[in-house]
């Protein structure tokens, strides 16, 4: 993704305009779905078909709380990870600066109360914290308060997918923009010598 300034283009926009694929990290952890009910149908088995039932029921029941908890801890640390910034930017310049530049059509870029949040295919927001004493920065990822009523089943899973997918190229832009910065300041001091 590189970013562009707001200019209308005649090039074939086909590979800008296409969606961004959702991909599917926790597809492995989906077979734990029918171990545990199939594990549940089992051990429940002696008290014939209402046993085999109601142990369905409380495999299909322990398997979606242990996914809940596997997809909260990988979306914890991929929240907390930190990245460096390659030059000292502050909220308000970064999102006049991102505001100005062409991004894909899943994202949407606002100004929010604690710092500049992308928007992903209007289910997660994701928040730039930037940390000014370290120079680092950290993508904090939820589900937008409309996703979290129509994806109710399953919303550890549906924000962690989504944050997943979306982190780099959230980072690939930042850093894109950081990066024009120092290169920028680097030309200026260049000219004053």
């Amino acid at each position: 993704m590189q970013i562009q300034p707001n200019e209308p283009s005649h090039v074939n926009n086909e590979s800008i305009i296409s969606s961004i694929q959702l991909e599917t990290p926790m597809k492995a952890f989906k077979k734990l779905y029918f171990f545990l009910i199939v594990l549940g149908a089992v051990a429940l088995a002696f008290g014939g078909p209402v046993g085999i039932i109601f142990g369905i029921v409380i495999g299909w029941a322990v398997a979606y709380i242990v996914m809940q908890a596997v997809s909260g801890f990988k979306l914890m640390k991929l929240n907390f990870k930190d990245y460096p910034l390659y030059h000292p930017i502050a909220d308000e310049q970064l999102y006049e600066i991102l505001s100005s530049v062409s991004l894909h059509p899943d994202f949407k870029v606002e100004k929010g109360v604690r710092g500049v949040r992308f928007i992903f295919k209007n289910i997660t927001a994701h928040r730039i914290h930037i940390n000014q004493k370290e120079q680092t920065y950290s993508i904090i990822s939820k589900l937008t308060n409309k996703s979290l009523i129509k994806k109710r089943h399953n919303p550890g899973v549906v924000e962690y997918s989504y944050s997943f997918t979306a982190v780099p190229f959230i980072k690939q832009t930042v850093e894109e923009v950081t990066a024009t910065l120092s290169q920028n300041n680097s030309s200026l001091s260049d000219e004053t010598k």
